[in-house]
C-alpha cells in the first residue's frame, strides 16, 4: 500500500475510501493483550480520521476493555488448576463517513445497569489545597464518565452469557458538504 503524498489535512477532508478501514480481533481479557490490540487499532485507523478522533477512540476503548479485564472475570467458571477464566472479547471497529463505530462483546459478568446511567465526575468540588485532601479524592469512577463523554449512541444489552456494547466516536469534520442546489429561476 503506498502512502499518499498529499498533506494529512487534505486527506482527512475526503470521505473514507470505498474500502473503509475495519478492525476485528478476538482475544482474552488481559491487560497486555488489550494494549497490543489498541496499538494495532491505532495503526489501522491512522490517517482515517483526525488525531483527536483517534485519541478519543483509543481512550474510550481502553476504558471499556480494561473494565472487562478488571471486572468481567467469572470466578464461578474456574479453569483447570483453579485459575479464573478471563472473558473472551470480540472487538469490531469500522470507519464510516460519520465516525468510527465500535462493537465489543464478551462472555464476562454482566455489566451493572448503573454503569449506563448518566455520570458526572466523581469529584466536582474546588481543587484540594493540600496533600491530605488530595488523598481523599476518589481513585476510580472516571471510566464511565469518560466513555459517555467521548462517544455517541452508546448502547448495551446482554443475551445469554454475552455482553454486547456498541457506540460511535463521531468525526468532528464529516468532510466536504455538497453545495446547495441553485434556486429555480
Amino acid at each position: 500500500m503506498s502512502v499518499s503524498p498529499e498533506p494529512a489535512g487534505k486527506r482527512l477532508r475526503q470521505p473514507p475510501p470505498p474500502r473503509q478501514p475495519m478492525f476485528h480481533r478476538i482475544f482474552r481479557a488481559d491487560p497486555a493483550t488489550v494494549r497490543t490490540a489498541l496499538l494495532f487499532l491505532r495503526e489501522r485507523f491512522d490517517g482515517s480520521a483526525g488525531d483527536e478522533v483517534i485519541a478519543k477512540l483509543e481512550l474510550a476503548l481502553a476504558e471499556v476493555l480494561n473494565n472487562i479485564c478488571e471486572h468481567g472475570t467469572r470466578y464461578e467458571a474456574l479453569r483447570l488448576g483453579g485459575r479464573p477464566h478471563a472473558p473472551l472479547i470480540h472487538l469490531c471497529v469500522a470507519r464510516h463517513v460519520g465516525g468510527i463505530a465500535c462493537a465489543v462483546t464478551d462472555d464476562g459478568r454482566p455489566l451493572p445497569s448503573s454503569c449506563l446511567d448518566m455520570h458526572d465526575l466523581p469529584w466536582t468540588g474546588p481543587p484540594p489545597q493540600d496533600a491530605e485532601a488530595i488523598l481523599l479524592l476518589p481513585e476510580g469512577g472516571f471510566g464511565w464518565f469518560l466513555i459517555q463523554e467521548l462517544t455517541a449512541s452508546l448502547c448495551y444489552f446482554r443475551e445469554g452469557r454475552r455482553n454486547f456494547l456498541a457506540f460511535v466516536v463521531p468525526v468532528a469534520d464529516p468532510g466536504p458538504q455538497a453545495a446547495p442546489a441553485p434556486p429555480d429561476a
